[in-house]
């Protein structure tokens, strides 16, 4: 450009300064692109995410509790503590059947039915089984039925319980009437319940269908005239499952012999934790379901006995009578034990109490079946 200088360069080349000056603005216009271009880019931020609004779940309803039912209380024979399967036989009246315990009669049918077994002795010095039934049925017939004796006379005024024989002697359908007594005598009357059977010989096969005389109480109008003068039932003993015991000395059986040769007697059966019935020293089952006659406790009461002439038996021989209104010794044979109690019975009205011997305090048993034996003061007993 020689000497000219740049402001004259410039006043006779505007063209070329406003490209010049286009491309400085478009030279820094894309340096800011670049420069733009080189950072990094924001991360984005993301949108909150709406919370959904939550309504309160519903309380549920209380599922309502069943009322409670009260657990069902057994209910007990009052002759032995034991549950009664058919309560409606209670409504019934107990019967005290008279069952033969001659050697020829053996076994009887229905003795291991019995909710309690009385035995004592007649004419012979043989003895005779009171059986009362009231808390279970029994199976088939029962029997063989024999005649009453004095004694159950005493046991109606002691117990409440009705009489079920065939025949009595003179002198005891007398005491009977004298007393007011209520008693059922196959022998008089029509009852429709008593039946020869099987092959013993008479006097020995004469039976009772018990459940049927039993399903005409309330229809037969005799028999309800009868049972209307039993009286409400007056059990013997007192039972509870925690029943405390006193100590005795410990038996493994006992035999009595009312002469010399009539012996009826208990083993204790530890395979049956019970005694087992013994007669003549034979084991004895029921003729009617085939089990052993066993027993839980056996009672012995020791009383007075006398020999009554003037009334024999159709054979001749002497009736016996068994004072049971007094006081006196007895013995409770119970799980191997024998333990010593008193009995006594003021009046002829009242019941028979028993107590322990060392102590005065009541007997209280456990429940099982009773056998108890009235035994002659006389009459030897003797434990092994």
């Amino acid at each position: 450009m020689g000497s000219m200088s740049w402001t004259t360069w410039l006043k006779h080349h505007k063209r070329p300064a406003l490209m010049i000056g286009g491309v400085l603005l478009l030279a820094l216009m894309a340096g800011a692109l670049v420069v733009a271009a080189m950072q990094p880019s924001p991360t984005p931020k993301p949108s909150p995410i709406p919370t959904a609004s939550v309504s309160p779940s519903p309380s549920p309803s209380p599922t309502p509790s069943p009322t409670p039912r009260p657990t069902p209380v057994a209910i007990r024979c009052p002759l032995n503590g034991l549950v009664v399967i058919d309560p409606a036989l209670l409504k019934l009246t107990p019967l005290a059947v008279q069952i033969e315990n001659d050697p020829l009669a053996r076994p009887a049918r229905n003795l291991g039915r019995a909710d309690l077994v009385i035995e004592a002795t007649v004419e012979g010095d043989v003895t005779r089984f009171t059986a009362l039934f009231w808390c279970r049925a029994t199976e088939g017939l029962t029997g063989p039925v024999r005649s009453a004796r004095y004694y159950n006379l005493d046991l109606w005024q002691d117990l409440h319980v009705l009489t079920i024989g065939f025949g009595a002697s003179d002198g005891a359908l007398d005491r009977f009437a004298a007393a007011g007594m209520p008693y059922v005598n196959g022998i008089t009357g029509a009852w429709p319940w008593f039946t020869r059977y099987g092959t013993y010989p008479a006097p020995h096969n004469l039976y009772a269908d018990l459940e049927g005389l039993r399903g005409t109480f309330g229809q037969n109008t005799d028999l309800d005239a009868v049972a209307a003068g039993v009286g409400d039932l007056r059990p013997p003993f007192t039972f509870d499952e925690n029943a405390a015991l006193p100590s005795g000395h410990r038996v493994a059986g006992l035999e009595i012999l009312t002469n010399s040769y009539w012996r009826i007697g208990w083993r204790w059966d530890a395979a049956l934790a019970a005694w087992r019935r013994l007669d003549g020293g034979v084991e004895i089952s029921d003729a009617a379901t085939d089990l052993p006659l066993v027993a839980t406790h056996v009672v012995v009461q020791r009383v007075v006995e006398d020999v009554v002439y003037g009334d024999p038996d159709p054979g001749g021989n002497p009736r016996r009578y068994q004072h049971l209104v007094g006081f006196g010794e007895g013995t409770l044979y119970t799980g191997r034990q024998a333990i010593a109690l008193n009995w006594l019975r003021g009046t002829a009205e009242d019941s028979t109490t028993w107590t322990y011997a060392d102590s005065g305090k009541p007997v209280v048993l456990p429940p099982g079946v009773i056998w108890w034996e009235i035994v002659p003061t006389d009459a030897s007993l003797t434990e092994f």
